[in-house]
């Protein structure tokens, strides 16, 4: 499925970039990037760092499973005093067959693990691959922490914008209005046409009303994605036309295979895989070697000194009768089924979220091409209508009313043209490659975005 419709003309294109272009070289220089925000945002999110953390936690695991390897060292040391009554005593002592003595023993043992059926190796593999799945669980953390950043910046410049054209546009009706309300006191209009005025006049307040409304929410959605307050000046980020126009069904064949997401779930089946392999190595006796010394010292009345050396080999060995291993073994067994599916799931869900993407792309694409077209023929309407008013065909009102609807198709071209530069973002967010592009080296060049066919 190719994207890119060759239908498009150059100068609908053109005549989209170049509102972007010149809201953009307005701004100072000073102004807040997109890739500064998104930046910022991941270096302080909350989110993050507690996926950091858990990474952190299944490294250690893995330490703390890997330290079956090596040999295992204890040591113990006891002194006080004793009294004891035992057939030692009884044939020593010949009072009343018992004693008092000081008392210190002290032991000392080191043990290796030798064969253990690959349970400890499994066990490490299985660490390993949930810390590496911890890793892509991070960078898609980001991934949806910066789409939402982007959408919000995105949003905010959208509803700045129309703000500024209900600005502009409430002082033109305003001057309509009271041209026709002095009309109207001289007896030239009748008081219908001013109420009619009116109530043009109040559908452009009550639309600055809801755009407002629709602001503060964009600025909160920001503050919490960012993490601080969102900037007077903002800067209008760059197109992705090149990068989102690509074959659909190769975007989602890469995207089944490299999403953190389909990444983190692979390296969770893999740790399911291999719990099922521990879990079946306890069904196998345990050997290991031990060395110990052991030393007891107290009056020989009561027994002596005493010493004990060993280099011994240990075999143990353990299975439950209520069938508790086999059981062990096929709950991992399920789990790993489980994990397997889950898989399958998120690469759906992932080409469903593709495709929804693009789809709102190619909505906005064509709402944008139309809406330019709907402003370019307002104009052409309103020039018309100023003529006539000036033959006194028609009369200020249908002027003021012509006025409004090529404003209100202002309005809608101001919203397609950056809802579809909200698509384009959204799309690569969708394929996971979001960040990458954003905090690239260097975006690509406006020149080279704005180039057709």
């Amino acid at each position: 499925m190719r994207l890119r419709e060759k239908t498009v003309k150059a100068h609908i294109v053109f005549s989209l970039w170049i509102l972007l272009v010149s809201v953009a070289g307005a701004m100072s220089a000073k102004a807040q990037s997109l890739q500064e925000t998104v930046l910022y945002a991941l270096e302080n999110h909350p989110k993050i760092e507690g996926a950091r953390a858990s990474e952190e936690a299944a490294r250690h695991e893995i330490v703390e499973i890997r330290s079956h390897y090596f040999p295992e060292l204890t040591a113990s040391v006891t002194a006080g005093r004793i009294y004891q009554d035992n057939a030692t005593s009884r044939g020593l002592s010949v009072t009343r067959g018992a004693s008092y003595s000081g008392y210190g023993e002290s032991n000392i043992a080191v043990r290796q693990m030798l064969y253990d059926a690959m349970e400890t190796s499994h066990k490490s593999e299985a660490a390993q691959a949930r810390e590496q799945s911890h890793h892509f669980n991070i960078l898609d953390t980001q991934r949806k922490i910066a789409s939402e950043v982007v959408q919000n910046y995105i949003d905010i410049l959208r509803l700045r914008s129309a703000l500024q054209l209900l600005d502009e546009q409430s002082k033109e009706l305003e001057d309509y209005r009271e041209r026709i309300k002095d009309m109207a006191a001289n007896g030239i209009s009748d008081e219908s046409k001013l109420q009619q005025a009116r109530d043009v006049a109040m559908v452009i307040d009550s639309l600055r009303a809801d755009y407002e409304g629709r602001l503060i929410v964009a600025e909160a959605g920001y503050t919490q994605a960012v993490g601080r307050h969102v900037p007077d000046k903002m800067i209008i980020p760059e197109s992705m036309r090149e990068l989102v126009e690509k074959d659909l069904d190769k975007v989602i064949a890469q995207a089944k295979a490299n999403h953190p997401q389909v990444r983190a779930a692979y390296l969770q089946s893999d740790a399911a895989r291999y719990d099922v392999e521990a879990e079946e190595g306890r069904l196998y006796p345990d050997l290991s070697g031990e060395i110990s010394h052991y030393k007891a010292d107290k009056k020989d009345v009561i027994g002596g000194e005493s010493q004990d050396s060993r280099a011994v080999l240990k075999m143990n060995w353990a299975f439950s009768t209520g069938g508790k291993e086999v059981s062990a073994i096929r709950r991992k067994r399920s789990e790993y089924h489980e994990a397997t599916h889950k898989t399958k799931e998120i690469k759906r869900k992932i080409e469903r979220e593709i495709r929804e993407a693009y789809a709102r792309y190619l909505t906005f694409w064509r709402k944008s091409k139309l809406s330019i077209e709907r402003v370019e023929l307002n104009k052409k309407l309103m020039s018309t209508y100023q003529s006539q008013f000036k033959g006194a065909r028609i009369n200020l009102l249908d002027l003021m009313r012509a006025q409004s609807q090529l404003f209100k198709a202002e309005l809608e071209k101001n919203d397609n043209i950056f809802n579809l530069l909200s698509a384009q973002y959204s799309v690569l967010a969708a394929r996971g490659e979001l960040i990458d592009v954003i905090l690239a080296e260097s975006l690509p060049a406006a020149g080279k975005q704005r180039k057709t066919e």
